[in-house]
């Protein structure tokens, strides 16, 4: 008579915590409540790292995760410290590496959490959900003009913003985080038809957001993904490996007759990529001059960069020679993700990162394909967003640097997670 309830309390108490777990990526487009979750975790972690330390004696030193991730965030956050140094306003890099132990405390706490109830799939599930519905409200409201509630599109540039501030965000999060749907139906095994309709709403919801990093980060995304669950599983891989990316052009094609908007962009992208000045945009010519002007900053200062958070007042003896700031773009960073570490924290921050690269492909070459499987969910998000051509964001910016190392626990704990999964 005790079996029962027993069994039922053990079966939903991992959707409980994967709940709990997804309100970093439920809460994301609430500037106001974002960080809530992420303090919550962190002051959580701080109790689970004091418990570790009272119990050093006892715990098994030989766990992965608990010597991956710490190195991991360190990796980052020792370049931080040291570029505050000579930085022109010291206090915002401190600023800064405070918020990473932050949100390295968090990490612990969300990879400790996952190991203990081992909720991979169900956050993966609950997270995929989530950015279907995002694309499905992105497409809504380019397609209807109102979206699944009826409200008309709040976005005056006429790009989909579905549940955030503005297209801006969307298109940049949505890019990044559309691959979590995608290799969770690997995870699960979904038939090929939900393969295809899942895969068509993410290209639709991406194209609409209208942001070209984004669109770069879907594309890097949806390449292994296309191997993984089309081409490895075929008996005859030449078949899907043309009818396959030919339905991504027909529908990438269809989206864009569609949209006179997003013929524009892929005219000003085309532009940006051959050097084409007649093709480009402001936005455009601004973003060259802006990665001109970063390498030379990066020249001056190659050792421990300029201190983050301190590339604007690094650019402007650097700018106002030559020409005014640049209004069609924020310059608060150098829109690329390499340029930026490099700026910010020179070349200790840029080996830290390449450190960290290397840790996680030492820890995915030990993984077995089941823990490979259960990790890309979350690691192909990160990957996509550190990957070296990616821009538009800071690599140091808040939202940024939790959903990176949020994602980043949930990869480490599942590549090195040993037990039996529900």
């Amino acid at each position: 008579m005790t079996a029962k309830p027993q069994q039922a309390t053990t079966t939903s108490s991992p959707w409980l915590l994967a709940l709990a777990l997804s309100t970093p990526i439920i809460l994301l487009p609430c500037t106001q409540l974002y960080s809530l979750p992420i303090v919550i975790f962190a002051i959580l972690g701080i109790f689970m790292l004091l418990g570790l330390l009272r119990h050093r004696q006892t715990f098994n030193v030989e766990d992965k995760t608990l010597r991956v991730l710490p190195r991991c965030v360190l990796f980052i956050l020792l370049p931080i410290l040291i570029s505050s140094i000579d930085a022109h306003a010291p206090m915002l890099a401190l600023k800064a590496s405070v918020n990473y132990m932050f949100f390295g405390l968090m990490a612990l706490a969300v990879a400790i959490l996952l190991r203990a109830q081992a909720a991979f799939k169900q956050v993966a599930i609950i997270s995929s959900v989530l950015v279907c519905i995002w694309a499905f409200n992105g497409v809504a409201q380019v397609a209807l003009g109102i979206d699944m509630f009826g409200k008309s599109m709040a976005d005056e540039s006429g790009y989909a913003n579905s549940f955030f501030a503005d297209s801006q965000q969307y298109g940049f999060f949505i890019g990044a985080l559309a691959a979590i749907p995608l290799y969770t139906l690997c995870l699960l095994g979904a038939n090929r038809l939900t393969h295809l309709l899942v895969m068509v709403l993410l290209t639709l919801g991406v194209l609409f957001g209208g942001v070209r990093s984004g669109w770069l980060m879907f594309a890097w995304a949806l390449m292994p993904y296309i191997y993984l669950a089309y081409i490895k599983p075929a008996k005859r891989p030449i078949v899907p490996m043309i009818v396959v990316p030919t339905f991504v052009v027909a529908v990438v094609f269809a989206a864009l007759s569609s949209s006179t908007l997003l013929k524009q962009q892929v005219t000003n992208s085309q532009g940006l990529l051959t050097g084409n000045t007649q093709q480009m945009n402001f936005a455009s010519h601004d973003y060259i001059e802006l990665w001109q002007l970063t390498g030379n900053i990066v020249g001056q200062h190659l050792v421990n960069g300029v201190g983050v958070n301190n590339f604007t007042s690094a650019l402007m003896p650097n700018l106002m020679p030559y020409a005014a700031v640049p209004t069609s773009i924020d310059v608060s960073h150098p829109h690329h993700v390499w340029l930026d570490v490099a700026v910010s924290t020179g070349m200790i921050g840029l080996f830290g990162l390449l450190f960290v690269y290397a840790a996680m492909w030492r820890l995915w070459r030990s993984a077995t394909p089941d823990q490979q499987a259960l990790a890309l969910p979350m690691l192909m998000p990160v990957l996509v967003l550190w990957w070296p051509i990616n821009a538009h964001h800071g690599f140091y910016s808040l939202p940024l640097a939790a959903l990176t190392l949020f994602c980043l626990a949930f990869s480490i704990a599942a590549l090195t997670y040993r037990g039996e999964m529900k």
